[in-house]
């Protein structure tokens, strides 16, 4: 497992090898081996269609900043020397640089810039060492210009450790800068004749590396699980002596208040070589009924999703339950025709108080926010199985305050499902203060859990989730792909968690029946473990709903319901 560590706690066990040092760097070299690795493997990737037809050179460029991150790409750009051109530019305020890492890469025979060059062609890879991880603030107009050049010009970007602008601490992004010049960067060759110069002028460009991949050393910083900016995310362990860097950070594990992170996917590209590690992708268990097993002891979900404005959200929800599980699923509501239409299976009544034995609801998708669906929301926060709350039911609890109070009040588990709309929604109801996620992603979710006194899911790209009763640890997915960036797929994600926490909470009831005496957790069902296993499944279907035999292509909510029994079985082998 992947896990993820603040400044402080870096910089702690750090220290600790430094003073173990018994030569100048010595850490540094092992760090910048690792960075010379990774830039050596991504050479190796194949060249995008704007490469291929512009390319006329295989150098490396080197962003020199004063610090650590500089002397580290420094002494990479020494090793890479050995088989191909590199070249560096210092950026450093005043003109700082480490300089044994810089006398080290010009005795090799490296080259230093005067300035950033203007023609970005003889580039195979830039490698970001401007800031560290106690860098702050964005890199300013003519840094920002350029690396739109870089982006245009589809050059790939390394960054070491953190890439450059990107808070290590929270995965927040400095303010885009405008710009106030017509050219794309003092010195660079002017825009095409056809282009008019002024277009340049008032454009908002990003102050911060948005980085193709990142290396880094010991175990993961936090912006690594939330940040897309970082890219492909690689580390290896460093050392001096018999002292290890991911072994000093194990040791500032906290117990019950650490982050774990994951993915879904990985990408399809040439394995890194060894010893650089990626995020890990879990395990899921075999999904295969026990010899004993029946409808029932699989763990039944209830659905409360849908209405007659949205009723595909009935037949999401309860499409992505049903793949999930070989248990029974009931849905709840007046999209019933149209739900056993599509899934025969599906065991459906008017009322919440009108359906059989239920083990975990699912509330919310497509349910509609009038009188009705307030007065089934307090029903069922009255009820004594797991809660998943979506969609239209975290509106509700944004509007009412008597709602919340309710929930704050509640023993069972509850689970808390927005996307960003719908957690800045709640989280602005509220009088204790909720970070807003684009600036403190973990620090958001772990503050309106608190403040709510449930778990919470935060959706996106990275999911980040912390369930009550889990001691305040966070997990994060990263989803591999975005390919479920599509209308509905949340709706998709709900059923599918409903699934699987009805069948821990068979589990767990089992388990108690075998060994009576265990204390009675009612936040066991929502466990971390169940719920990032589902979010997991959830990211593999959406990318295996969008392969075709030519390659990937747009997909959809439906499909990804109708893919999650394939992701499932991929998942547990």
């Amino acid at each position: 497992m992947s896990y993820v560590f603040t400044v402080d706690q870096i910089r702690a066990a750090e220290q600790v090898l430094l003073r173990a040092e018994s030569s100048p760097d010595e850490l540094m070299r092992q760090a910048a081996h690792l960075v010379a690795l990774t830039a050596e493997a991504m050479c190796g990737w194949e060249m995008s269609p704007v490469q291929q037809v512009q390319a006329t050179d295989d150098r490396i460029l080197l962003l020199v900043g004063a610090g650590g991150n500089g002397g580290d790409a420094l002494y990479a750009g020494t090793e890479l020397l050995r088989s191909r051109g590199v070249d560096a530019v210092l950026l450093g305020r005043d003109g700082r640089v480490h300089e044994r890492a810089l006398a080290a890469f010009t005795d090799a025979g490296g080259t230093v810039l005067p300035e950033l060059p203007r023609d970005l062609r003889v580039y195979r890879l830039i490698v970001d060492g401007i800031l560290g991880i106690g860098g702050v603030g964005g890199l300013g107009e003519d840094l920002a210009l350029w690396l739109e050049l870089a982006r245009q010009m589809s050059t790939p970007i390394l960054a070491v450790d953190v890439p450059s602008g990107v808070a290590a601490d929270t995965g927040a992004l400095p303010e885009p800068v405008e710009t106030t010049r017509m050219d794309l960067h003092p010195g660079l060759p002017a825009p095409d004749t056809d282009v008019d110069p002024a277009d340049f002028l008032g454009r908002r460009l990003p102050q911060h590396v948005t980085a193709d991949a990142t290396v880094t050393f010991g175990q993961l910083r936090r912006a690594h699980a939330v940040s897309p900016a970082c890219g492909e995310v690689v580390y290896a362990d460093i050392g001096i002596h018999d002292l290890s860097l991911r072994e000093e950070l194990h040791r500032r594990v906290v117990d019950g208040g650490s982050v774990l992170a994951w993915r879904a996917v990985h990408p399809e590209q040439a394995p890194w070589p060894e010893p650089l590690s990626t995020l890990s992708t879990t395990h899921v268990p075999t999904p295969e009924p026990g010899v004993d097993d029946d409808k029932y002891s699989g763990g039944v979900v209830g659905i409360c999703a849908g209405s007659a404005r949205y009723p595909g959200a009935a037949v999401l929800t309860t499409t992505a339950a049903v793949r999930a599980t070989s248990a029974m699923v009931r849905y709840v509501g007046s999209q019933r025709q149209e739900v056993v239409r599509a899934l025969p299976e599906v065991v459906a009544s008017a009322t919440v108080a009108d359906t059989g034995r239920v083990q975990a609801w699912v509330v919310g998708p497509g349910r509609g926010t009038d009188d009705t669906a307030r007065t089934e929301l307090a029903e069922l926060l009255a009820r004594p199985e797991a809660l998943i709350i979506d969609a239209d039911a975290l509106t509700l609890l944004a509007e009412d305050a008597d709602l919340r109070e309710q929930l704050r009040q509640r023993d069972p588990a509850v689970l808390l499902t927005p996307h960003l709309g719908e957690f800045r929604r709640l989280s602005a109801t509220l009088d204790s203060p909720v970070p807003d996620p684009a600036d403190d992603r973990i620090g958001a979710v772990l503050a309106l859990s608190g403040a709510l006194d449930c778990g919470v899911l935060l959706k996106g790209r990275h999911t980040v989730m912390v369930t009550r009763g889990s001691g305040t640890d966070i997990v994060t997915v990263d989803a591999g792909s975005s390919w479920a960036a599509t209308p509905g797929s949340g709706d998709v994600l709900a059923g599918l968690i409903g699934a699987w926490t009805a069948s821990t909470v068979a589990d767990t009831d089992a388990f108690r029946s075998r060994y009576p005496g265990l204390d009675d957790d009612p936040n066991l069902p929502l466990s971390l473990v169940s719920t990032f296993e589902a979010v997991t499944v959830h990211g593999m279907a959406a990318w295996l709903a969008a392969q075709t035999p030519d390659g990937p292509g747009p997909t959809s909510a439906l499909p990804i319901a109708e893919a999650i029994p394939r992701a499932i079985a991929r998942l547990s082998r």
